[in-house]
């Protein structure tokens, strides 16, 4: 385990004391959960447990109250649902389960963002190979979510429920200029097809919402397409030099 007091990885969970995954890869974080489901995490994990106030619901004011509860300058958030890492800089994808490897990738992100001075860093969203851009390891300009780091307190989360990590990447690209995604690993997850979590509040209605709500804020930097099965984001906020 790192030693570093100005470095911290939490786990945020709801409603999946059944089914939570991340705590195999993270054995050392805080497991967020709200204090009514205290006794049942208690039952199935052993990571130390911090309770929040019942009423905390909703990514945004969760992560925002993660941010103020906490000492240390850098707060990883990781989602309760990460089955592994996956190295994918390769021919072939890497997949990693060592804590200690996991925790040194993640720490390597923050040191990077840190030297110069940014608020936000995470890793590639895509676990395939065949995706990765070898001439792009880091990428300046995106957003990331799963595994998320927040430096320091400059910007808080807006208090939406769902797609809160956009807005706080493109916030930090309005005020930063840059964010760090080292896009050669990536954590593999559920995300929206797990049940538990946010899925318990997530209607079409309010996805909808929050859509509307990212597009009046941002305009043309933020571009959403849906799929058979997700919503694909992109942000459009070019560089002269991109990476």
């Amino acid at each position: 385990m790192i030693k570093d007091n100005n470095f911290r990885i939490v786990i945020i969970s709801r409603g999946r004391s059944k089914t939570i995954e991340s705590h195999k890869l993270f054995p050392y974080a805080d497991l967020i959960v709200p204090e009514e489901e205290r006794e049942e995490y208690k039952k199935a994990v052993s990571n130390n447990l911090v309770t929040t106030p019942n009423n905390i619901i909703g990514l945004g004011i969760l992560r925002n109250w993660v941010l103020d509860n906490y000492k240390e300058e850098c707060i990883v958030m990781v989602d309760d649902d990460i089955k592994a890492l996956y190295y994918i800089g390769g021919v072939n994808a890497k997949r990693i389960e060592n804590a200690d490897t996991i925790e040194a990738v993640i720490y390597n992100a923050y040191i990077m963002a840190s030297d110069i001075n940014l608020g936000f860093f995470g890793f590639n969203q895509a676990w395939d190979v065949r995706k990765y851009k070898a001439d792009s390891p880091i990428v300046l300009n995106s957003w990331a979510g799963g595994v998320v780091g927040i430096i320091g307190r400059e910007l808080k989360f807006c208090k939406n429920k769902f797609k809160v990590d956009i807005d706080f990447a493109l916030q930090n690209l309005l005020h930063k200029r840059i964010v760090i995604i080292d896009s050669r690993y990536s954590f593999a997850q559920a995300r929206d097809r797990n049940k538990g979590g946010n899925s318990k509040y997530r209607t079409k209605e309010g996805v909808e919402n929050e859509i509307a709500y990212l597009k009046n804020k941002w305009g043309k930097h933020f571009k959403i397409k849906k799929t058979k099965t997700t919503y694909q984001t992109i942000l459009d906020v070019k560089r002269k030099n991109a990476n």
